[in-house]
């Protein structure tokens, strides 16, 4: 589907205002070019004076065949009937009254398109987000936020300054260009015929670069989006860049990718910039030989008089702007058109993972599946070379508390986004109680699922908001419940507005150990028959670590709990141990018999890779 016509798929909520601006586009060229023909009875008043009335009885003998003897007669008709003074100012009157009833048109129009403008915006942001929540962490990461960031933002931008702009103008002046070259025929089709032979050149001309400026913007929109990639990685890792003091190391980095996007947006500029001077100087240049032979017809008296050239050459000059707009919104039709393909590139990726076409009917039992099993699960990530998980096989009674153990980057926290389901085997299949996991209704599998992950996300809401995330229906008094569980209580009521307190963008208004906790509150809130726990007390002190273990335990008794861990004292207290090395099972077992076997978790203990 092309870019066009997606645009007027999201136009569609906005027919209303479409309809208006096009209806208040036809009445403004209509009167403007009305307006304009108005001048040629003002100039017969004042170069023909009372003779114009004479003029007229002569031509009103003649056959109203041409523009020019309407004309001529409307205006001797009005100079015989009010005299030549009396004509003139009601003509003047009248022209003014036609520009103001012109412009008001005009704002009617422009009225109209800042709802379509703004609401086709609106509606791609908002495209956009949701496409980003259905996409995998896989497919985010692989398309970097900065540039996800870029897209919503200057593309986004860039698509309703380029490309609306240059359809309100490719709408209005073809109707301005059509009005004009149809009074401009009826004037005099021999001049009119010069026409013919000048746009064609226009049209070559403008083609050719119009198609280098469609490539090069695309490679600037994409410069764009590195810059502000890296920009984003200043401000995630602005702490560790001035603790190894590493500032002009980055900002070094930063000017390079950031002088690319200046050259390639500096040339884009000056392509587009040529349009209007290379479309004025042909307007010109034909406006400079219409004068030239519309005046020889004047002078050797070949039926065209002087105040009809002067107003021939007034229709011809509202042209040179009309097709000096239209050239230009041609440049940023194809300008607009690289950020357009960028954002509906983001809005054509495939959701993160296919639905099955026959889902199988599932709701989760109260106290979670009887099993949930790894059956030879292997996967690899996108651009990866090697698979974080290979031929894992596990399963999982209900009620146990499984804890994953092994090396950093061993595929344990994969195992956690396999089972949430955020991404689907390469091979293999997670089975629910037999049914593989993949022929579950997505959102009945989720709603088993509570999840804490290592790094707490927080959003920039209240307390509540965050605890109760997803709860279309929030139960303050279970979230205060699940915060005293979570010893968050405390210092969620300490806030200046307590509860109604906005915790900051990612929770900064809170301690690490704090937006854990919060974390953590969340999670007993949703009272989930399923606990996925990715490093959930890493964050805390020896203190509140053991008072939030102990409302954990709580929490899992008689619940199928997964738990990454690398606190020997959490580690101790699971059903089962697993240990994970290159995604693979190579240990599984009691704290004891681990120990008493050797291997690679007694090398983790000994070595307090395993922290006590």
């Amino acid at each position: 589907m092309t870019a066009l016509r997606r645009f007027l798929d999201l136009a569609r909520p906005f027919k209303g205002a479409l309809g208006w601006t096009a209806l208040f586009y036809l009445l403004y060229t209509l009167v403007s070019l009305f307006s304009l023909g108005m001048i040629i009875p003002v100039l017969e008043v004042i170069l023909n004076g009372d003779q114009a009335s004479s003029a007229s009885s002569t031509l009103s003998s003649l056959p109203a065949d041409s523009f020019q003897t309407w004309l001529s007669n409307a205006v001797g008709r009005g100079v015989n009937h009010y005299g030549a003074l009396g004509m003139l100012w009601r003509v003047c009157v009248g022209a003014m009254g036609l520009f103001g009833l012109k412009n008001l048109f005009r704002f009617g129009a422009l009225w109209n398109m800042g709802t379509l403008r703004t609401g086709i915006s609106t509606l791609l942001r908002q495209q956009l987000h949701d496409k980003i929540l259905t996409l995998s962490p896989s497919t985010v990461s692989e398309k970097r936020k900065g540039d996800l960031l870029a897209r919503a933002s200057t593309d986004v931008t860039e698509v309703e300054w380029a490309i609306l702009t240059g359809l309100e103008l490719l709408v209005r002046e073809p109707i301005v260009i059509l009005g004009s070259l149809t009074l401009l025929v009826l004037m005099s089709w021999k001049l009119t015929l010069v026409l013919l032979f000048v746009a064609p050149v226009a049209g070559v001309l403008l083609q050719g670069v119009s198609k280098r400026l469609k490539r090069k913007s695309t490679e600037a929109q994409t410069r764009l989006g590195e810059v502000l990639s890296t920009l984003e990685e200043t401000l995630t890792g602005l702490r560790v860049l001035q603790a190894f003091q590493a500032e002009s190391q980055q900002s070094q980095r930063f000017a390079a990718i950031n002088d690319q996007a200046f050259r390639f947006t500096r040339s884009v500029h000056r392509r587009r910039d040529l349009a209007s001077p290379l479309s004025e100087l042909i307007g010109v240049a034909a406006l400079l030989i219409i004068l030239f032979y519309g005046g020889r017809e004047v002078l050797q008296g070949h039926g065209l008089s002087g105040a009809t050239l002067v107003a021939y050459l007034l229709f011809f000059y509202q042209l040179i702007p009309a097709f000096k707009s239209v050239s230009m919104a041609l440049y940023n039709v194809q300008k607009g058109r690289a950020a357009a393909d960028r954002l509906f590139e983001v809005l054509s990726l495939p959701s993160g993972l296919p639905l099955s076409p026959a889902p199988h009917p599932w709701t989760c039992p109260d106290q979670g599946p009887a099993t949930l099993a790894f059956e030879s699960v292997t996967y690899t990530y996108p651009g990866a070379t090697q698979p974080a998980v290979y031929d894992f096989s596990l399963t999982l009674q209900r009620g146990q508390t499984i804890a994953l153990v092994g090396p950093s980057g061993g595929g344990k926290t994969t195992l956690i986004h396999l089972l949430l389901r955020a991404m689907d085997p390469t091979q293999g299949c997670i089975t629910v109680d037999g049914t593989p996991l993949s022929d579950l209704p997505l959102s009945d599998w989720r709603k088993a699922l509570a999840l804490v992950t290592q790094d707490a996300i927080l959003f920039n809401a209240n307390a509540l908001d965050n605890i109760t995330l997803g709860d279309p229906h929030p139960d303050k008094a279970r979230a205060q419940a699940a915060a005293q569980k979570a010893q968050a209580l405390a210092f969620i009521e300490a806030q200046p507005e307590g509860w109604a307190s906005l915790l900051g963008e990612g929770g900064g208004k809170l301690s690490g150990g704090q937006r854990q906790r919060m974390a953590l509150a969340r999670a007993l809130y949703r009272d989930a028959p399923v606990l996925l726990l990715d490093e959930a007390t890493s964050a805390l002190d020896a203190e509140n670590e053991r008072l939030v273990q102990e409302a954990l335990e709580e929490a899992c008794k008689g619940r199928t709990t997964v738990v990454v861990a690398h606190r020997l004292a959490t580690v101790q207290r699971a059903d089962c141990i697993v240990v994970v090395d290159q995604g693979r099972v190579v240990q599984k077992g009691s704290h004891a018999e681990l120990m008493a076997q050797g291997g690679l978790y007694a090398t983790l203990v000994k070595t307090q890779i395993l922290a006590s």
